[in-house]
């Protein structure tokens, strides 16, 4: 991997849009120079935050809003671009990487608008060679594939950070075998190697599965003891129980010759299990019948007891029903004095309206007598009004 361009913007010490263009300087050896705090590291911690996402080495991490710039407003969106080619000469491919890291920026809507802040996500953007955008979900696996290294062998390799060169040094022989063999390309025989462990290791579960079986089965094997197998079986059954998988086979074939046995037995057991079951049979009739008359004859004793009990109340029950039909006989007398009460009831208004209206007979005669006196006057003075009107 070479680096062609590297552009910062509100990136550690860079608060401006910072571009460094490797491809502008004469000379293959450059040295970085400035005073503390200038941003020296900062340029190796882009280059690396850009391929991997994380601007650090094993001793001082850092990532995220760390990496947002204090020299410039949260309106001023921080990110790394980085165009690096793999390959020499004609045919090397030339990559663009940009990353947003985690940042903090300006609230643009609401009550806090222009002064609040807010964290907003990272994202990550890769430019293939024929300028077609790599998916973003796939790019941080797709550059650890460019560049041919994890991000830990690429700070042990290519950007040694101050102070970590003894680490490469001191590494395992293990990290060290990693590192040297991506280096030289020798996964290839690697790979070999650890397919032909991982079908070794399939295997033996396989063998291993298949011996657990097997001893399950002979485990849950009852080997009757009156059976001629029988010695021979327990011997089999305890090779295989002690991890002797050939002895399965010749197990298998005993336990096939004791199936034929006991199929015989079979046989003979069920043919006297019928005559036994139709025995049973005929003395489970014989009981219910006998049952079922015991039940007629409790029925019977139950009946003997409700009649003598009926005939020793019949004397009670005669004086109730004679009592019966005089309480019938009182109900109608009193529906027949009820009415005689009501007649009577009736007549008594009759006598009492009669009599008021005789009371005012007297008075009503009299009023009668002056209405037609009255009337004889009013009919002259009509009969003397209509002669004049018509004269």
């Amino acid at each position: 991997m070479k680096p062609l361009k590297l552009t910062m913007q509100a990136f550690g010490s860079y608060g401006k849009r910072t571009q460094i263009d490797f491809e502008a300087l004469s000379q293959k050896l450059f040295l970085i120079t400035g005073d503390t705090g200038a941003g020296k590291t900062t340029i190796f911690d882009a280059i690396v935050f850009a391929l991997y996402g994380e601007a650090s080495s094993s001793m001082n991490r850092k990532d995220g809003i760390v990496l947002q710039s204090q020299y410039t407003g949260f309106d001023r969106e921080p990110f790394v671009e980085l165009t690096f080619s793999e390959g020499r000469g004609e045919t090397a491919a030339v990559y663009t990487v940009r990353r947003v890291p985690r940042h903090l920026k300006l609230i643009t809507r609401g009550a806090g608008k222009g002064v609040a802040t807010r964290e907003a996500g990272s994202s990550v953007t890769l430019t293939m060679p024929d300028g077609t955008e790599y998916p973003s979900k796939e790019a941080n696996h797709r550059l650890e594939e460019i560049v041919g290294l994890t991000k830990n062998q690429f700070m042990q390799v290519a950007m040694i950070a101050q102070g970590e060169f003894m680490e490469l040094l001191r590494a395992k022989s293990d990290d060290k075998k990693l590192i040297f063999r991506k280096l030289f390309n020798t996964e290839l025989f690697q790979r070999i190697v650890d397919e032909l462990n991982e079908r070794k290791k399939a295997k033996e579960k396989d063998i291993a599965v298949i011996r657990t079986e097997c001893q399950t089965v002979a485990a849950r094997t009852v080997i009757p003891e009156d059976s001629a197998q029988c010695g021979v079986l327990i011997s089999l059954k305890k090779r295989i129980m002690d991890g002797e998988i050939t002895a399965m086979e010749e197990f298998l074939a005993e336990l096939l010759r004791l199936c034929d046995e006991l199929r015989e037995r079979e046989q003979k057991e069920a043919q006297n299990y019928k005559a036994l079951a139709k025995a049973r049979d005929a003395k489970r009739d014989a009981y219910t019948s006998a049952m079922q008359l015991l039940d007629f004859f409790a029925q019977l004793d139950q009946a003997e007891k409700e009649i003598a009990a009926y005939e020793a109340a019949s004397e009670e029950i005669r004086e109730k029903q004679k009592l019966s039909g005089q309480l019938s006989a009182s109900y109608e007398i009193l529906a027949r004095y009820q009415r005689y009460t009501d007649a009577a009831k009736t007549m008594t208004d009759a006598q009492n309206a009669q009599k008021e209206q005789q009371d005012a007979l007297p008075k009503l005669e009299l009023l009668a007598a002056e209405a037609a006196e009255k009337e004889t006057g009013e009919k002259e003075l009509y009969e003397q009004t209509l002669a004049d009107f018509n004269q």
